[in-house]
């Protein structure tokens, strides 16, 4: 993977994988401020920063330092200020989900203009990462379009900002739409893009032809231009771009040469039938149960599973790689606690189970419970990645 050339200081790769464990945590908590009837609430925009940009963009962040440079074999523009960076992301990201969570319009927009300088760091690094790229392939170009998918959503961002604060006179409603629209777009082209590489790779599939997932990139870019004209054709095409991804990576596994269900597989599954359920529910328009299954369904279930073959992958290469050929190394999958690891599931599966019967059946009792699960599934996650921390130490 040309790791040796182009490797990152994991210090940087390992903050960003820690601090998105922590807001992962922390989203508990926040997901009973929200109100999903009212999405554009402040409290739900709390809740919705903590998960999407707390955990979901720090575990995207940290390992496009790494996976840039493996796909484009080239290194990544530069990793110089990025554990500064780290640092004013994390405080500003807490301080703006204060100011929305609990009201505190001057924390809300100090914070605000910090994580927006924040993301314009990485954004512009990452962007710049493309110049000189002569690697052709999917991946590289879903990549690049998820860059520059971010630069307009973090600006959106700031712009909405501004109109809170009475300084930028746009449409509140069609700016907070399109920041959702190029926000969620750079997540999903990442997920896109690395599941080309990452999906064959951990799945040992050969001999693949990736139109759906071009099919699915089409789709979704459709969706921002039916948004300007026709929210339901939006919605429509972008579920569509959903619904092909899912086929693409069940052709992946179908493909795959070791048939055995593991860890990573059984998250994939679980990962992509809550999608599945996700753009089913909203063209039910279930918001509620669309979004619930969308992030503690398919984004939970899809990043853990990553982050159970990326981080003991690179604890190996850099702590206990030297030691090969001089003492007895453990194995890739020796670093991970694998009853630990299916528990995990088995409590995301039974959370999803009961927010499905809570709101099918009025059951306000069950979402607790479901929220219960879920913060056993991010505690048995959190055991795992600090045993797989552990090998840091490895000194043979």
């Amino acid at each position: 993977m040309l790791l040796n050339t182009y490797a990152p200081p994991f210090k940087l790769v390992g903050g960003y994988f820690i601090a998105g464990i922590f807001f992962l945590a922390l989203s508990v908590v926040a997901f009973f401020y929200a109100n999903f009837d009212a999405i554009s609430s402040l409290n739900t925009a709390g809740f919705l920063h903590i998960f999407f940009v707390g955990f979901v963009m720090s575990i995207i962040i940290g390992a496009l330092y790494q996976l840039t440079s493996v796909i484009l074999e080239k290194p990544f523009f530069t990793a110089k200020g990025a554990i500064l960076n780290l640092a004013i992301f994390c405080l500003s990201l807490l301080g703006m989900c204060y100011g929305m969570l609990f009201a505190e319009a001057k924390i809300l927009q100090i914070s605000g203009v910090l994580l927006f300088c924040s993301l314009a760091f990485f954004a512009t690094t990452y962007a710049l990462s493309f110049m000189d790229n002569e690697k052709k392939s999917f991946a590289a170009f879903a990549l690049f379009v998820s860059a520059i998918f971010l630069i307009i959503g973090i600006t959106l961002g700031f712009c909405l900002l501004m109109i809170l604060s009475g300084t930028l006179m746009l449409d509140f409603e069609m700016t907070l739409k399109f920041h959702v629209y190029f926000v969620l777009g750079f997540v999903f082209l990442v997920i896109l893009g690395a599941a080309s590489v990452l999906l064959p790779m951990f799945a040992l599939a050969h001999d693949l032809k990736f139109t759906l997932s071009k099919a699915s990139l089409a789709c979704y870019i459709l969706g921002g231009i039916l948004l300007a004209f026709n929210e339901n054709l939006s919605v429509l095409s972008i579920c569509l771009a959903a619904l092909l991804f899912i086929a693409q990576a069940f052709y992946i596994l179908k493909k795959r040469v070791r048939k055995a269900y593991d860890y990573w597989n059984v998250n994939i599954v679980l990962s992509l039938v809550a999608l599945l359920g996700a753009a089913v529910f909203i063209a039910l328009d279930k918001l509620n149960l669309a979004a619930y299954f969308l992030i503690y369904g398919f984004l939970f279930a899809f990043i853990v599973a990553h982050l159970y073959k990326i981080a003991p992958f690179l604890i190996w290469y850099h702590y206990v790689a030297p030691f090969v050929g001089k003492v007895k190394v453990p194995l890739l999958d020796a670093m991970i606690l694998k009853k630990i690891a299916y528990f995990g599931i088995a409590f995301n599966a039974i959370s999803l189970l009961c927010y499905l019967f809570s709101t099918c059946f009025e059951l306000e009792n069950l979402v607790h419970v479901g929220m219960i699960f879920i913060a056993f599934s991010i505690v048995l996650l959190s055991i795992n990645i600090i045993n797989i921390f552990r090998f840091t130490g490895f000194k043979g």
